[in-house]
């Protein structure tokens, strides 16, 4: 086996690895091995979690005869996943099919922040399969986003989301629980316009693809909407628990739902993404839309679904990182937010007494621009902005 350990040392027990598993002189799975790494190890994800966002892992096993098949240390990290590239090489060795069963007891044993995940690349390999596996042999080649490659990052985002957030919920309910609420789907609220053909026809054109193509599940507002229930009780309940997609519309500034919407995703700090559908003019630009990824989607034009799926996956493993950080070393911490996304004036609203007394705002890498914070000095001079790493060590000091 030879191993090759890409970005994210740091402590002896990192936020989240990630081991990527396949046998030797198979061309097909080093490829995509590769792309794996080039997405996990990105820095965006460095700068969520403080610079010690993914530690990634490669294992090409098998050859030489003399490489044991390998070792996973399940202690390494708090949240720990294991991408098994199987094809029929694979599974005709016998030591690495006997090995891949060994994991996935452990994995079992272990809970559902460790997870191993077979990804089959050919038929031969679902022989003797006990777990689930991705079947990237049956999906279509399709481009970056509706082929395999995309479709594979976007499964495997959605299910480290699912282990981070059940990291994060650890200790909470019944054991026998946990495989449901493992499995339990995240929300996505699609935020839209009915006074517009854009909006609708986008918000449809999402929810369709979500429900055909991915795990998670849609809310939009009337047709998932429980009778009996209040209407601004109901939608607050799914922003809050869920993530939101703001399909920004030329009518979407102007009516109140869409920017109450937008308001309660900042207010509770939830992942967020703005879908650009403007075909003329916005008189007044919403300025609480900001701060978030925007995606362009003309719904006139192919449709960009995916692409709108992959980056709202991106923004929520991202989340779910910053959160697994600051459940390290933000426990306690009084007169603090923990922003997810850069600060604005906006972040300042959802802390009661703000403006008495001293308070910090934390936030991911990089530090804010040097006009943004003038903003903050001038109009909460009492407010100290920083961010994860330089608060920490503020803290220590």
């Amino acid at each position: 086996m030879h191993q090759r350990q890409q970005r994210g040392g740091g402590p002896a027990a990192a936020p989240f690895v990630l081991h990527v598993v396949w046998r030797a002189g198979s061309a097909d799975a080093a490829r995509v091995a590769e792309e794996l790494r080039a997405h996990f190890a990105s820095d965006r994800y460095d700068r969520m979690a403080g610079g010690v966002g993914v530690k990634i892992l490669l294992h090409d096993a098998g050859e030489p005869e003399s490489a044991q098949p390998p070792a996973v240390d399940w202690t390494d990290g708090q949240v720990v996943a294991v991408v098994a590239l199987l094809d029929h090489a694979f599974a005709a060795d016998s030591r690495l099919v006997s090995r891949l069963n060994d994991l996935a007891a452990q994995a079992e044993q272990a809970g559902f922040a460790n997870r191993l995940f077979p990804v089959a690349l050919d038929e031969s390999a679902l022989a003797n399969l006990g777990v689930q596996a991705l079947r990237w042999h049956r999906w279509p080649q399709g481009d970056r986003y509706t082929g395999r490659t995309g479709r594979l990052i976007r499964e495997l985002t959605h299910e480290f989301t699912r282990m981070l957030r059940h990291w994060l919920a650890s200790g909470q309910g019944r054991q026998e629980d946990e495989l449901r609420r493992y499995r339990e789907k995240i929300q996505v609220f699609l935020s839209h316009s009915k006074h517009d053909q854009q909006g609708e026809a986008a918000a449809k054109a999402i929810r369709d693809w979500l429900n055909d193509h991915s795990a998670l599940a849609s809310f939009l507002d009337v047709d998932d909407m429980v009778a009996g229930v209040r209407f601004d009780a109901a939608i607050e309940d799914v922003i809050r628990h869920g993530v939101l997609v703001a399909i920004y519309t030329d009518s979407y500034s102007s009516r109140e739902w869409c920017r109450r919407e937008a308001l309660l995703a900042k207010r509770h700090g939830v992942p967020m993404l703005v879908v650009d559908c403007l075909q003329a003019e916005d008189e007044r630009a919403f300025p609480y839309l900001w701060n978030v990824p925007v995606i362009r989607m003309d719904v006139g034009q192919p449709n960009r679904a995916d692409v709108v799926a992959s980056a709202l996956l991106d923004e929520m493993f991202k989340d779910y990182l910053w959160q697994q950080r600051i459940a390290q070393h933000g426990q306690g911490a009084a007169r603090t937010v923990f922003t997810a996304r850069p600060p604005e004036l906006a972040t300042a609203a959802v802390s009661e007494g703000i403006a008495e007394g001293e308070w910090a705002i934390v936030h991911p890498e990089p530090p804010l621009a040097e006009e943004e914070q003038r903003l903050f000095d001038d109009l909460l001079p009492n407010v100290r902005v920083s961010t994860l790493n330089e608060w920490i060590k503020f803290k220590e000091a």
